[in-house]
């Protein structure tokens, strides 16, 4: 379950991270991601995250920018280069077999961590049309 938490928060955080990761021209890609996870339960999070895996595989050159940004933010280093990316900050709340409950932000309203990524996409799909 901790692996499948860890690939959701990832996608949740390359969705909304600043300056944004994914390429506009990813619209067909991220609308197809939305479409299959429509069809996953939150008690499917394991499946659910080795779709994900599978799909973020398009993208490797964006996924690997995502992996060194994160890990210099994690370490509290500056990017070398003008462009300097922010994440949201996920609170994981509770964690069971079948579901993750989060915060996107402090303070923020708790939600489920799938109906969050259900929401970003959705999102990111009308911010990039």
């Amino acid at each position: 379950m901790k692996n499948s938490t860890e690939t959701l928060l990832m996608l949740a955080e390359l969705l909304e991270a600043e300056p944004p990761i994914l390429p506009p021209g990813a619209l067909q890609q991220v609308q197809t991601l939305a479409a299959e996870l429509e069809t996953f339960s939150e008690a499917n999070l394991n499946e659910m995250a080795d779709f994900i895996i599978t799909w973020i595989g398009q993208f490797p050159q964006e996924q690997a920018i995502f992996e060194q940004a994160k890990k210099r933010e994690l370490q509290g280093i500056p990017e070398p280069s003008e462009i300097q990316r922010t994440f949201p900050n996920f609170q994981v709340i509770e964690e069971t077999d079948s579901a993750v409950v989060i915060t996107p932000a402090p303070q923020a309203e708790k939600t489920s961590l799938v109906r969050h990524i259900k929401q970003s996409l959705k999102q990111w799909t009308q911010n990039n049309r």
